[in-house]
């Protein structure tokens, strides 16, 4: 509503719903701000990200690739994903980057059907065992169609039995190979898997979202470079920029380049929240700088704070 003069106005009720919106807003922040954040799966960014994030982008819409837009007016932001581009490829150490995805399990959504059509057959790790929602008949694989057999499991190891999930792989003869886990505190048995993979001609695919951090910065395993096709992960986990996605790929094959961007869009994004692409590009540009320390830094905290809490009592795993 608007008054003769054409300032906007609003009732009292509904100025009382902004003001909760506003007030609950501020004792979330009150609570990180003053406790511990104990969801791991969260992270903060820098106030470089968070100037961008809060941008003119946010209301802006871009599709399609730089250079190759379906709306004029891009050009600055062709800039911006284009060098993101670049960044992702030398953080990650690949040939392909796409930044578009939304999220983690998006980018999930958008590998799965690149990689398989409804009726493939897929393997991956039980959400039971630690696997990801996306990853099972309830999340992206159901709603890809896929006929999903779960890999026998190492309840001692936490992780697969890799001799077992191999023998599974080979009977199997999956169209995909799917591993990565959203609850591991230990790097996946990725080569043996993925060369079984290979054996039977399928494609592995390694979902780092939780890791993702760990991997550029030389923490964990690097999935690349023992056998996985393509590494999907969030850009807001333990790399640390806004909520958003990658797909990676040490693929030469330009066709099968094509085929994941058109995976992203249009086949699962329209535009795709351009102040996110652009806190995603500051964020590499900061990680290219500092994310050896800041994975080293985070391996560190999460030792010490497993010995203080074994010290206080507490069970912990793999202290």
């Amino acid at each position: 509503m608007s008054d003769a003069g054409g300032a906007w106005k609003a009732s009292p009720e509904n100025l009382a719903h902004a003001e909760a919106v506003l007030s609950a807003t501020a004792a979330s922040g009150a609570l990180y701000r003053d406790g511990l954040g104990m969801i791991a799966s969260e992270n903060i960014v820098s106030p470089r990200v968070q100037e961008v994030i809060t941008s003119d982008l946010h209301g802006r819409y871009a599709e399609g690739l730089p250079g190759k837009r379906y709306y004029q007016g891009c050009e600055g932001f062709d800039d911006i994903e284009s060098l993101g581009i670049s960044l992702a490829r030398d953080v990650f150490n690949c040939s392909f980057a796409n930044i578009q995805s939304t999220s983690g399990t998006v980018s999930n959504i958008g590998a799965l059907k690149a990689l398989a059509k409804p009726g493939d057959k897929i393997t991956a790790i039980s959400t039971a065992d630690g696997g990801h929602i996306s990853h099972a008949r309830m999340g992206a694989v159901g709603l890809r169609g896929l006929d999903l057999t779960t890999y026998p499991w190492d309840v001692d190891r936490m992780e697969p039995d890799v001799d077992a999930a191999c023998a599974m792989i080979r009977e199997v003869e999956p169209t995909l190979a799917l591993v990565g886990q959203s609850v591991f505190l230990f790097p996946t048995p990725l080569k043996e898997m993925a060369d079984a993979a290979h054996e039977v001609g399928a494609k592995v695919m390694y979902d780092g979202a939780h890791v993702l951090g760990l991997i550029a910065g030389g923490q964990f395993q690097d999935p690349l470079r023992e056998g996985a096709d393509i590494v999907t992960g969030s850009s807001h986990k333990t790399f640390p920029g806004p909520q958003g996605g990658f797909i990676l790929s040490n693929s030469d094959d330009e066709k099968f380049h094509r085929k994941l961007n058109s995976a992203i869009f249009p086949g699962v994004c329209s535009s795709y929240h351009l102040h996110h692409v652009a806190g995603k590009v500051i964020a590499l540009a900061e990680f290219a700088e500092y994310g050896a320390a800041y994975a080293e830094d985070i391996v560190s905290n999460a030792k010490a704070f497993g010995a203080a809490m074994a010290a206080e009592g507490f069970d912990v795993l793999a202290e």
